[in-house]
This record gives structure tokens, sequence and C-alpha cells, in this order.
């Protein structure tokens, strides 16, 4: 299948220097210190540039556009594919509320100006404020973790407060309008609707494909319902309906193409000064199962038998008990403390709760990133972001779901993992094979790319084959080693026989150690953190392509000291040393080969093939040397790091302290990463340079503000708009709690030292 690639080269060549003289512009000036007239530090500030809110349980996602004022997206899975033959598709066209006054025609709101829009801070619940003939709409949008949902539905929960602020009473109708896409093929063909009288809810469904949803209202005073064809130019449907009669007239189409379904609370009584609370349940399934379906819903609805506010309280209550588990380091302003805590949410948004093979994984990203797909390493950033700030439980489920995860397998039969087979161990050097001719003593743990949504390994591909990564190795080791650190849960590598240990072992560490290059010490060529896929460099001379990455050797250092710290644990004393040894070996590789000397200052090369090439050698990914303690951030080598960053990988155009991550020159490389960004950031605060750490972390502090408190991918190089996948995982909030960590808990450290 054709997955849209994370590597999305462009070919397309950032001429800077025909932007340049207009961003100049646009650079705040140093701020000078009123008390030492010393230059201080630039104030960078955000901006908005975002207006699509996800939420997420877990189970179904959906998306609120504040440009719109309405809903735009609801899906079964988070994640983008169950497996090699499908997509998540969206079900939902559009869903919003409206109103009308005395029984006049109604006014939709997605036609009313958003005044604003953000996340109750911390969850997953949208609330957008609209204002409109003196009412005030307060509209609530979530998918529930609260509740029972023994079924696990896709449940979407919209709710309305509406506040009398014109000083008179009024007779206010309030209406919805839901428009699912359950026609065959996920179009609008063939849609049925009925109304269940004895449960009061509005059913739309599609024989062919078993598409179901349930619309349920949630005030039952002066209640109206209808369903008809949608569509330009149709009428005799709850749209046309309401605009332009001021009223639904309880009508049901049976079958039709493009069917929307429509609510009405009619001529309800509000005071001057009083509110109203509305609201609506879609629940989605794919199973034809519609008692199943409405057992959840009903549940749900059950508990706005006093007001639907009691749904948003409810679920506000969980989100509440969820983060008094929650760690986060003292010293945090207010600002900072909203976005931590929104990315802890964000995490939790993005790790699947589906029963069986599914559940545990963490996404790259959510929707509507692309990225919504479960890569080893973001994985491995979100469970160390969740590790640190004390959500263990969801730390111990993502490992859990990578130690149980299955592998691509053969197609011979042989039961060997495919990539490994016909890759990594294959002695046909010739192209498309380019076989590493590597033989490992068993079938690899982590996958060399990602996972589909049914936990199968996947990888994508293009003209230069597939990605395989041996980065995600270490990183695991890294995590795992984090977790038993953090909780003392010995037993989750011990229990069943040493299960987990011996696979953590035998096919995680030990190969590793198979992977290093006799020839110079380093891991053998892999496509690394930015994915460069497999055919070698010295087939093409430049990137993308196979190289030595510095990133996958400081990730396996990593990964092995962790497996050294675990095998103390567990009381293997030659696996201890051997694991010791084989990360002291590839420290010295690194610095034996991939050091290099310019302008009087050395760093680190991204590469073995591009250790030579100054225009090209510089890569940000090789900052985690310094977090890693590869190198010694107090060093020489640490500083001269930082000074090539500064030099070749910071941003020249608009007003940003952030760099690009790397000198490939094409638009996805030389966009502004927010991972970069903040990984600098943790640096710098290990190396006791407080003052630049802040800098980027305020900086990405200030964007987020801005943007829901949510962390992006990228951002444009010469605007900083938000671009790229948003809200991202790993890569975003795991980073920014990672570099709030790093960068407080270094305070907290210098403090305890002086006293």
């Amino acid at each position: 299948m054709n997955l849209l690639r994370r590597k999305s080269k462009q070919i397309f060549i950032i001429l800077l220097s025909l932007i340049v003289c207009t961003a100049l512009a646009g650079i705040r000036p140093l701020k000078v210190s009123a008390d030492s007239g010393s230059a201080a530090a630039p104030v960078y500030t955000g901006h908005n540039s975002w207006s699509q809110l996800t939420t997420s349980n877990g189970l179904a996602a959906a998306i609120y556009s504040a440009a719109q004022g309405k809903l735009i997206r609801f899906q079964r899975h988070i994640y983008s594919h169950v497996d090699a033959n499908s997509t998540t598709p969206n079900f939902m066209w559009d869903s919003y509320f409206g109103y009308g006054i005395d029984g006049g025609k109604a006014t939709w709101l997605n036609n009313v100006a958003v005044d604003s829009a953000k996340y109750v801070n911390g969850t997953n619940i949208i609330n957008a404020v609209q204002n409109d003939n003196g009412l005030q709409f307060d509209s609530y949008y979530f998918t529930p973790f609260s509740g029972k949902n023994q079924h696990q539905s896709s449940l979407l929960v919209l709710l309305m407060k509406v506040t009398n602020n014109s000083g008179t009473d009024k007779k206010v109708s309030v209406f919805s309008s839901e428009n699912l896409h359950l026609g065959t093929d996920y179009g609008t063909t063939d849609e049925q609707t009925a109304y269940n009288a004895n449960n009061d809810y509005l059913k739309e469904f599609n024989g062919k494909n078993g598409s179901i949803a349930i619309y349920k209202n949630l005030n039952l005073s002066n209640e109206h319902h209808e369903t008809g064809i949608s569509g330009s130019g149709t009428g005799n449907n709850p749209w046309y309906d309401a605009a332009n009669n001021g009223k639904l007239d309880d009508h049901v189409v049976s079958e039709g193409n493009d069917i929307s379904a429509g609510f009405e609370n009619r001529t309800n009584e509000l005071a001057a000064g009083q509110s109203k609370w509305y609201g609506v349940i879609i629940g989605l399934n794919e199973d034809r199962n519609e008692s199943n379906l409405s057992d959840d819903v009903l549940s749900l609805a059950n508990t706005a038998l006093s007001s639907p506010e009691a749904l948003l309280t409810q679920e506000k209550d969980w989100w509440a008990n969820w983060h008094s588990k929650e760690k986060m380091p003292a010293g945090l302003s207010e600002q900072e403390q909203q976005v931590y805590r929104q990315s802890t949410a964000v995490l939790k948004m993005s790790q699947s709760r589906e029963s069986g093979s599914s559940y545990g994984q963490v996404l790259a990203s959510l929707i509507p990133g692309e990225w919504s797909i479960a890569w080893a390493r973001d994985g491995n950033y979100s469970i160390q972001a969740l590790i640190e700030s004390g959500h263990y439980q969801e730390a111990r489920d993502a490992l859990k779901f990578m130690f149980d995860a299955k592998m691509r397998q053969a197609e011979d039969g042989s039961g060997e993992n495919y990539y490994q087979k016909n890759f990594i161990e294959s002695t046909d050097t010739s192209p498309p094979t380019y076989g590493l001719g590597v033989h490992l003593s068993s079938n690899y743990l982590i996958s060399v790319c990602r996972y589909f949504g049914n936990g199968t390994e996947e990888s994508d591909w293009n003209n230069n084959g597939p990605n395989i990564e041996f980065d995600g190795w270490g990183l695991f080791l890294w995590s795992v080693d984090q977790y038993v650190r953090a909780t003392g849960d010995t037993g989750f590598l011990a229990d069943n026989n040493k299960n987990y240990w011996n696979k953590l072992t035998k096919q995680d560490a030990d190969l590793l150690i198979e992977l290093i290059d006799p020839a110079n010490g380093l891991i053998q060529p892999d496509s690394s953190i930015w994915e460069e896929h497999w055919t070698p460099f010295n087939v093409l001379g430049t990137a993308p392509s196979r190289q030595q990455f510095a990133y996958t050797d400081i990730t396996a250092y990593q990964g092995l000291k962790s497996a050294a710290d675990l095998a103390k644990l567990m009381g293997d004393e030659r696996s201890e040393n051997k694991y010791s040894d084989a990360a002291a070996s590839i420290k010295d590789a690194v610095l034996n080969h991939l050091v290099v000397h310019s302008d009087g200052y050395r760093t680190i090369a991204s590469s073995l093939e591009r250790k030579n090439d100054p225009s090209h050698y510089n890569d940000g990914s090789t900052v985690e040397a310094i977090n890693f303690g590869l190198v010694n951030p107090r060093s020489n080598l640490a500083s001269g790091m930082i000074q090539a960053f500064n030099q070749n990988l910071h941003i020249t155009t608009g007003s940003t302290p952030g760099f690009k991550r790397d000198q490939d020159g094409d638009l996805y490389d030389s966009r502004e990463w927010g991972f970069i960004d903040l990984r600098i950031a943790g640096a710098l605060s290990k190396m006791g340079r407080d003052g630049e750490a802040k800098t980027l972390l305020d900086w990405m502090t200030s964007q987020a503000s801005a943007n829901y408190n949510l962390i992006p991918e990228l951002l444009d190089y010469n605007t900083q708009d938000y671009a790229g996948s948003v809200p991202m995982g790993g890569f975003g909030s795991g980073s920014y709690i990672l570099g709030i960590n790093d960068y407080y808990n270094q305070q907290k450290s210098g403090n305890e030292r002086q006293q």
C-alpha cells in the first residue's frame, strides 16, 4: 500500500537569499537590561497560526475547526491504518449547533465567528465561545474517557450552554445538525435512517457495509427531530428547515444519498442572565450491532438526566483524577504549567485503549497530523515523558505493546523477520536488496520503523527501498531501564520465567552488539532518525541514503548502558559486563571516527560518510550525545557542538531562536523542528547554559500558548507558523516535557549544591 512518507522529501530548494530582506524586518532587537546596560537575550513571542483542536480517548478521535466553527472529523480509531489493507476513514462531514429566537429562522453557529477556542486545560475537552444576538454560546466537544462504554464504541459528546446576556427575556430554540457519511465505500450512497421511539434516538446506518450511528439528544424540553437528504439546493432537511422555517417537523427519510440528522429544542424560556444546557451524543460503529452501540450511548446519556452539564463535570473529574498522579518540577510559570499539563494530555490521547494487540501503542501524532502511526522512535520519547511526568501505568502499557508486537514475517514460512532475512542478513549486495550480510542470532524484537494499529510491524518504501532503522532498539532499552528505575518494577522483566528479560537481552541488546561493524566499531549503516531509506550512500553519493549515522550510535550507546544497568538489577553480572564494555566501545568509536574539526572547534558529524563534507555534516540529532552523556556536557566538545548548531542550523529568517534539523536543504529539513529546539534546550541545561536553554523553552511555550498549548512538528522557517503534523507526540509534547524537566531539575540540582 502507499502510505504517506514521513520523510516526505520535496523537490523544493529553499532560496533563503530571496526572503532574508523581508524576514529581517520581523526580527526582534536585543533587549537591553535597564540596570546593567548589557544586551539581554531577545524575547521571541508566539502567535496563533493553527485552528484545529483534536479530541481523542484512545478509541476514537475527532476534530473541531475553530476557523469553520464546527466539527469536521470523527473516526473510529486514533491510528491511520489497522493493517496493510486498510485506511481509517473520516465518517463526519460536519456537525454544529444553531439557535432561533421566538420561533424565528435559525442561525447556524458555523456562520457565527468563534470568539475563543481552547482546551479545558490538561484535558481532551474542546471549548469554543461564540456570541450573537445577545446570547453567549459555550460549546464543548470531547470523546469521553469517563463512563462505562463496555463495548468500546466510538462516542463523541457535543454540549452547549446558552446564556442570555441581552438584558431581556427570550424564547430560544436550540438546534443541532449531524452529518455523517456512512455510505457505501465511506461515501454518501445508500444511507438509511430511522427513529427509535422507545429509546428516543435517531439511527443512521448502511446495510451494505455495516456502519451504524446513533444520535441521542440530551435535553428533552420541547424536543423535535428530523432527517433529510442534504446537499446544495436540497430542502426538507434539518439544515434547510431550521434556517428557513425555524423548526423541525419530526419526519425521517428511510433511505437516500447524503442523509443528515438534526434535533431541535423549541422555544425554551431563557430569562435575562439565565443559562441552559443542551447536548447530543454521537455513537458510531461498523459492526451492525445496534444493541451494543445503544447500550454505550444510553449509559453515557443516563449521566445527563439531571442536565447535560453533568457529562462535562464527569469528564473533568476523570481528568482531575488522572492528573493527580502527575509529577511536575517546581518553579514552572503558569504558562509552562498549562503547556505541560496539555502535553501530558496529548500523550494520553495518543495512546490506544482498544483491547487486544493495539492496546498501549502510542502514536507519533494525533490527527490531523499525518503521522498518526506508532513509530518505535517517537514512541520511546513519549514513554520517557510519561515516566518523567509520573504516568507509570501508561509507560508500562506502551512498553508491553512493544514487547508483544508482531514483526513482519518472511514470506517463505521460515519464521524469520522479513526485513532481517531480506535486507539485514542478505548477502545479495546488488540493487534493490543491498544486503548488509550481517547475521543476527535471533529475530529482532523492536520494529525497524513503526507499527500498524493491529500491532504488526510496518515500514514505508520509496524508490530507495524501505526504512530500516536500528535507533529504536537502543531507545527501547533506555525506556525499559528508566521505567524500572522510576518504579522499582523489576517484576515487569522477571515475571513469567524472565520472559521480557530474555527478549530484551537476546532479541535487542545482544543484536545491537552483533550490529557493530568490526571495521570501525560503529553500528552498521541504517536509515536512522531522519528515515533516509536503504540504498547505500556510496551508490547515491548524497542523502537520503543508508549511512553509519551518529544518532544510531548514540542511541546504541545509551541502550547498552541501560542494558548493563538492568543486568545488574537482574543479578546477571556476565551480561552487565558485556553490555557495559560494548557501550564503552561504541563511545570510543564515535569519538575516534565521527568527531570533526571546524573553524577552531570540534563537533560530531552526522555520519561517517559525510564527515569530510562541512556543508552537510551538521545534524541536530547529534545533540543526544550530550543528553545521553556520551559527550561530557561540560567539555569543549559539547561547547563545539552547540557552536556548530548555532552557526549552521540556526534559523536565520523570521523571528525565532530555533533550529532546523540538518543541512540537506529541502523544505522538510529546513523548517524549524520543535524536537531539535527542545532537545538542544535540554543539552544546554545540562551544560549550565541556562539563559540559552530558557530562551528556547520560552519560545516553544509562547508558541504553544498561542496555539491551544499544542506542540507542533515544524514551524515555517520564515513566518514561524505551525507546520507539519500537529499535535505531535514524542517529538512534540513528549520533548517539551523532557525539556522542561531537564531545565528545572538542573536548577534544583544547582540550588542544592549551593546550600
